[in-house]
């Protein structure tokens, strides 16, 4: 590439290279190349080419590497020491933190346990339903320091109230499958998941032909493990299941038809 006649950038500075001028022969000297077509018989002197402008441009990144090396040395001096007392700082400062996260942090206890006495005095409308739902309508901004108490009041108390509405509306629906759809609920807090719930268990039972009351054997208690019928001898079998899982086990037993009995 002997059209290639570029300064000897090797022996100047990068800091006091005249860049327009570089560029300006760079692209003279590279045009040659653009309407280059290289065929099998020529591929030796695509290789040369190539070999050159590598050469070019490692020479270029070279003496870039070099200045930027002399830019950081000064900070590269200095960058130890600058961390070592930042580390002086943060040492302290951590233990400071420490020190007001535990101050925070039972600044909320004790605030829970001061929103818990309030719900626990207007959750009776919710009955067996207020304990489980506590922790999912607890609002976590109730427990801010900036949260009054008048405001956490009206939140704890507007939540009761829809939760309420929301559980007459599960209980409107008059699902066979009730306590799974409050389960549902619970889990959700969304009325329309336990109406889509109650309507995937009706399907279940429209598709085995029963009604939506399940043409079952006696409903038994759903914390055991069920012995399944089939026949006369039944059929044993173990299952393994959290309790929503079982509840909703035996309500899609009772949808299908299957006869079942709790030793």
């Amino acid at each position: 590439m002997n059209e290639l006649q570029i300064v000897s950038l090797e022996k100047t500075e990068i800091s006091s290279w005249d860049f327009e001028s570089i560029k300006a022969e760079l692209a003279q000297a590279l045009s040659v190349y653009k309407n280059m077509v290289y065929t099998d018989e020529s591929i030796k002197s695509a290789k040369d080419d190539k070999a050159v402008l590598a050469k070019v441009k490692k020479l270029i990144e070279d003496q870039r590497k070099a200045y930027k090396a002399k830019c950081l040395a000064p900070y590269d001096a200095i960058e130890p020491q600058v961390k070592e007392i930042v580390g002086m700082v943060e040492e302290q400062r951590v233990l400071i933190d420490n020190v007001v996260k535990d101050y925070t942090e039972r600044q909320k206890r004790e605030k829970e346990e001061d929103v818990r006495k309030y719900y626990d005095k207007k959750a009776f409308v919710l009955g067996d339903m207020a304990e489980p739902l506590f922790s999912k309508l607890l609002d976590p901004k109730w427990l801010n320091a900036s949260t009054s108490k008048s405001k956490y009041e009206e939140g704890i108390q507007e939540a009761i109230t829809k939760a309420k509405s929301d559980l007459d509306a599960i209980h409107a629906i008059n699902s066979p499958f009730v306590e799974t759809l409050i389960e549902k609920y619970v889990e959700t807090l969304s009325v329309d998941e336990a109406k889509a719930k109650h309507d995937e268990l009706v399907m279940a039972a429209n598709k085995a032909g029963l009604n939506q009351t399940g043409a079952t054997s006696e409903i038994v208690e759903k914390n055991s493990i069920p012995v399944v019928s089939n026949d006369t001898d039944g059929i044993v079998i173990k299952i393994h299941a959290n309790q929503n899982q079982m509840n909703q086990i035996c309500d899609f037993m009772q949808a299908i038809g299957v006869a079942y009995e709790i030793q």
